[in-house]
């Protein structure tokens, strides 16, 4: 009768060998970037070091202030557990300086609502008020130099420019949607 699947695939596991490094050793690795440049003098780190500990260390040799993820390469092989065993698994010598190749990895970051995205040049003074179409796709803006301006805001472009203000253009009536003449 023959065995199930399950149990010959953990028999199977069970006879190979572990790859296991020492476990008193340590490594000298240099550091190096994508392009080839190296990075920081060589460094003596223990056989266990994991990724994030390596980011870490490599994020101080850079000086970053916001800390940045990294991934690792050894002979094109990207670090993903401890790097003795890596070195045991991949049978990598470490006779001299281990190039450790490493990556930024992509970064997403949420941009602060205050920061600029676009300017549309046109007003000479400030703008004193703004009101959004209710479709979202016409802006009109009221200034202190006494114009209003109405803007498509596919092309940031001014549409149409109203002049003959008395004073200067403000918000005000109907709960803040209509743009008048605010005449000192």
């Amino acid at each position: 009768m023959a065995e199930p699947p399950a149990k010959v695939a953990r028999r199977e596991k069970a006879a190979q060998p572990k790859v296991e490094a020492p476990v008193d050793t340590s490594i000298i690795i240099q550091f190096q970037s994508s392009n080839g440049d190296d990075t920081g003098p060589q460094l003596d780190i223990p056989h266990n070091v994991t990724p994030a500990q390596l980011e870490v260390l490599l994020n101080g040799l850079l000086n970053n202030e916001e800390k940045l993820p990294y991934s690792f390469y050894i002979e094109d092989q990207e670090l993903l557990g401890e790097l003795g065993s890596h070195l045991a698994a991949h049978k990598l010598s470490v006779e001299k300086a281990l190039r450790v190749v490493y990556t930024p990895q992509a970064v997403f970051r949420v941009r602060p609502v205050a920061r600029c995205t676009a300017s549309m040049p046109g007003h000479s003074e400030s703008v004193l008020c703004v009101h959004f179409s209710p479709d979202g796709t016409q802006l009109a803006s009221g200034s202190g130099d006494t114009t209003v301006r109405f803007w498509d805001l596919n092309t940031q472009l001014p549409k149409t420019e109203c002049k003959g203000w008395v004073g200067w253009a403000a918000s005000e009536g109907a709960g803040g949607r209509e743009i008048t003449d605010r005449s000192a």
